[in-house]
């Protein structure tokens, strides 16, 4: 069974050319990918990524330029390191890695980018529901033993 699945990307100001794929911070294409544009891929922090997880987001992606051709002279080795650290931090808490994905694409590389956020939205859409990235497998905050929950004194 597939489903629909929730999708963020942070794109770089200096990979593809949202103009023509983009309406409202969504793609045209694949309206269930929002889009954040950001001014390098390196720019983007894991907590962001996370923090859409946690939120709902079913899979995030980065996509930065080429590599070797970055504007900004490594930021998309910088994120792409970040991403499989942040995997590996995820598999732990029991986040199939997956859900996270790095891209690189030049300016005019609309059609072939388009096609890389498909497949990933489509890998998305047959994995098991997602649990938030922060709290998979444990609760957001303990309780001493004894104590009731909505006592904090």
């Amino acid at each position: 069974m597939t489903q629909t699945p929730k999708v963020v990307g942070f794109i770089c100001d200096w990979s593809v050319d949202l103009i023509p794929l983009s309406d409202g911070g969504r793609l045209r294409a694949l309206p269930n990918v929002r889009v954040v544009r950001v001014p390098c891929s390196g720019f983007v922090r894991p907590e962001w990524l996370e923090d859409a997880l946690n939120r709902g987001a079913d899979g995030v992606f980065v996509t930065g330029c080429p590599y070797g051709d970055c504007l900004n002279r490594e930021g998309n080795f910088l994120m792409r390191d970040r991403i499989d650290q942040l995997q590996r931090r995820l598999q732990r808490r029991k986040v199939d890695p997956a859900r996270l994905g790095m891209l690189a694409f030049g300016l005019h590389d609309g059609a072939a980018f388009l096609a890389e956020v498909k497949a990933f939205a489509d890998r998305i859409a047959v994995l098991p529901p997602a649990q938030p990235a922060r709290t998979a497998g444990r609760p957001a905050v303990a309780q001493p033993a004894g104590t009731p929950e909505g006592d904090r004194t």
